[in-house]
């Protein structure tokens, strides 16, 4: 049996010339270049060389694409996946598309590289190229994770740029940042972060987006556009007269996010174009004031509690129309929220001995909700014949709950909670029960 004779490709890709050829008369091919770059831009740029095989007509397709997406996290080869193999590809790439004189110079749109490898010494010096190359021919959003040095000045002072997210990088001088351009940024793991961060967020005019996530960065002190709408704060510190500032001071924010900043344990937020705000990490107290504010979820980490309290707070959002909350059995929250339709409510096991009438002022915060799930444990599902003769039912107009149950020991309960469920939600039409195995 004769072999099959290998050949290699314009970037150093083995192929089989006895390999089938589609033709040009395939449906895919009769597709617009413009629909084609669109669907190949969803995947990692190798894959787009590979199609290269099936047509002359996408013999140079990839070349002309406006974006570069390099993934070593994806299948790169399934028998030598090293960093060679990569820096070998991405050169070649790069350097074929320079040489091809069909593609101008401003065709590179987007430049995303996300690696499991390390960028140093010699390697940081061919990464420092790559970028080079891209930012030569205006690339407009560049998104990098690397270990890496190799972002320098030149980079960050790319001004055709409206999108930059860099990660697991370390920088090295950005006094002279300037984005005019700039509608998202995002920080992750980026060392040393508090100075760059500041510069560079304050040489950007037109900012929409800005995600930080850090590794318990210290105290951020930063001034941001009031065109920003977007924020998301993750393991950074920073304190409650900052953030009420920072806040005020931006008309169009519409959603912001905090994720274990630790010192972030009192959270007051005013806001009249908030849509949506996110909480995840310790909390003592949470005061909501706000008329455009449709969701909330707050999850307050169980270590910061404490056993004689929980989190407290109010809300004053008559817009509101979906909370998730998720924190103790003891929660002491107002809420002016009469438009709210649904909650996910989720309770964690306490074993102290406390009436559990608490829980019944609480849900009677939420009479207009009509939707609910309910993870809580069966010793407070259960309501005594004492809080049913003196408390009104809390849920009036619920009409869909599901409850989800901890620790239920025997059908004997099971009928005691449901007993519970029909004086707490008369309405409810098709309560459900399931055992929970949350803690």
């Amino acid at each position: 049996m004769a072999r099959k004779r290998l050949k290699k490709n314009c970037v150093g890709m083995e192929e089989k010339e006895n390999e089938p050829n589609f033709g040009d008369d395939d449906l895919l091919s009769q597709l617009p270049d413009s629909l084609i770059h669109r669907i190949f831009s969803f995947l990692p740029t190798i894959y787009f060389v590979r199609m290269s095989i099936v047509s002359r007509h996408w013999n140079r397709m990839w070349v002309s694409a406006p974006f570069i997406y390099l993934d070593d996290l994806r299948e790169f080869n399934k028998k030598t996946r090293n960093r060679d193999k990569l820096l070998k590809f991405v050169s070649h790439s790069l350097r074929y598309r320079k040489l091809y004189k069909k593609v101008p110079e401003t065709s590179i749109t987007r430049f995303m590289f996300h690696t499991t490898y390390s960028f140093m010494g010699s390697a940081s010096s061919r990464l420092k190229g790559w970028l080079n190359f891209v930012v030569q021919r205006n690339v407009k959003e560049l998104d990098l994770k690397v270990h890496s040095d190799c972002v320098s000045p030149f980079i960050l002072n790319a001004s055709s740029l409206t999108v930059l997210k860099l990660s697991d990088l370390y920088l090295e001088d950005l006094s002279l940042s300037n984005f005019p351009c700039l509608k998202v940024l995002s920080f992750k793991n980026v060392t040393p972060v508090t100075q760059p961060l500041q510069n560079v967020i304050s040489s950007c005019p037109v900012i929409e987006d800005l995600e930080v996530c850090g590794n318990w960065v210290d105290h951020v002190d930063f001034a941001v556009s009031k065109t920003l709408k977007y924020l998301s704060l993750s393991l950074v510190r920073f304190t409650r007269q900052w953030l009420e500032s920072l806040i005020s001071g931006l008309p169009l924010l519409e959603r912001l996010a905090l994720g274990n900043c630790c010192d972030a344990i009192n959270i007051s937020i005013h806001s009249h174009s908030l849509k949506s705000l996110y909480y995840y990490g310790p909390l003592n107290n949470i005061s909501i004031q706000s008329h455009s504010l449709k969701v909330a979820s707050i999850t307050v980490l169980a270590e910061f509690t404490d056993g004689a309290s929980d989190v407290e707070g109010t809300f004053i959002t008559p817009n509101l129309v979906c909370l998730r909350l998720v924190c103790g059995a003891k929660p002491v929250i107002s809420f002016e929220a009469p438009k709210l339709l649904e909650a996910d409510l989720r309770f964690r096991k306490d074993n102290s001995m406390h009436p559990n009438d608490g829980i019944v002022r609480f849900l009677s915060n939420l009479n207009s909700v009509k939707k609910m799930v309910l993870c809580i444990c069966e010793k407070d599902i259960i309501f005594s014949e004492n809080i049913r003769s003196t408390c009104a039912p809390p849920l009036p107009n619920l009409k869909h709950l599901k409850v989800k149950i901890k620790d239920v020991h025997n059908e004997l309960r099971k009928s005691e909670i449901m007993d519970s469920i029909f004086w707490c939600a008369p309405s409810v039409e098709t309560p459900e029960i399931e055992e929970s195995r949350d803690s």
